[in-house]
């Protein structure tokens, strides 16, 4: 029998070209999702899939197939997000994911207060790199991704959608043992040869500083390399080295006067906060309902918004 689940699991297998990441996908073993396969072809009468040894890859009925299941999820969808009232809904989640700095210090408060206009929903942030960022939407782990940066050297599939929601200023970090403490602002040349405190080899936010420092003739020496930003800022609080940061990630010791912002005045250190989402794929109604809330801080979301309202059935005649 050919059911919406089985289609899933098919549309599944054929983009991850795999029946074993389907099966971890869905909890499931790789001899139950072989034969909702089979299943599907002895349906159709067709083989939908070529088996080979690494991966599978789809006949061209299954890329017809494939067409018509995505085009029939498409409408599900649709007709969910048409339809649904969020807030009578008795529970479900939101499934996020972000760079560091952008899930430990600018997601957390837009998703508290989201919380606590509907506490029913839970909501999970994965963080990561730019690239698994995109990685988790390609796996459909999240339907939203948000960066701070750059897409340079990232394959970003073409139905993937780019929205620029803000421009994050970067600032020279330091803690009160360093010199530059009495200082209002800096030269980017000040910066030439002095101690300084980076994110690791492989994240987007290395290479953009790189290239920036590299365009002005600027060479550092590096004293440490971190993977998240709460690192960076205890180091900086326990030597004289530098790092280079958004104002809300030290936020807080900024406060509390242990950390000092001060601006480069010769050149623009920015950088734009980012939504990605997958523009062939509705969105999920809480998905929606995040969003819509989020454009209260960020106005340009209401462009993805429109863009992703369902479309009004047509109504033939009976």
């Amino acid at each position: 029998m050919l059911t919406l689940h089985k289609l899933e699991l098919f549309v599944y297998v054929a983009q991850a070209g795999s029946i074993s990441k389907a099966a971890d996908h869905f909890l499931m073993s790789q001899p139950n999702v072989s034969q909702h396969i089979q299943d599907l072809e002895a349906e159709f009468g067709e083989q939908l899939l070529i088996r080979k040894h690494r991966g599978v890859e789809l006949t061209p009925a299954g890329e017809t197939l494939l067409q018509y299941a995505q085009e029939i999820f498409r409408l599900v969808a649709e007709a969910r997000l048409a339809i649904t009232d969020v807030s009578r809904l008795s529970g479900g989640n939101l499934a996020l994911a972000a760079t560091p700095g952008v899930g430990i210090y600018v997601l957390p408060e837009c998703v508290e207060q989201f919380r606590m206009r509907y506490p029913q929903f839970t909501v999970s942030i994965k963080t990561g790199v730019t690239a698994e960022v995109i990685t988790f939407l390609i796996a459909s782990q999240c339907e939203a991704g948000f960066i701070e940066g750059e897409l340079d050297g990232i394959r970003l599939p073409p139905h993937f959608g780019v929205l620029v929601l803000d421009t994050v200023q970067q600032y020279v970090v330091i803690s009160h043992a360093h010199p530059w403490w009495n200082a209002t602002s800096l030269s980017i040349q000040a910066l030439d040869d002095q101690p300084v405190i980076l994110r690791q080899i492989g994240s987007q936010s290395r290479a953009w500083l790189d290239k920036f420092l590299k365009s002005h003739g600027v060479r550092l020496r590096h004293v440490g390399e971190f993977d998240n930003p709460e690192t960076i800022k205890r180091a900086l609080l326990a030597g004289n080295a530098f790092a280079i940061l958004p104002a809300y990630v030290v936020r807080h010791e900024v406060d509390l006067g242990v950390l000092r912002l001060l601006p480069v005045n010769d050149c623009d250190l920015q950088r734009q906060l980012k939504l990605i989402w997958n523009k062939d794929w509705p969105l999920s109604p809480i998905t929606y309902a995040f969003l819509r809330h989020l454009a209260t801080d960020y106005p340009s979301v209401h462009a993805l918004l429109d863009s992703s309202a369902p479309r009004q059935p047509h109504r033939g005649r009976v």
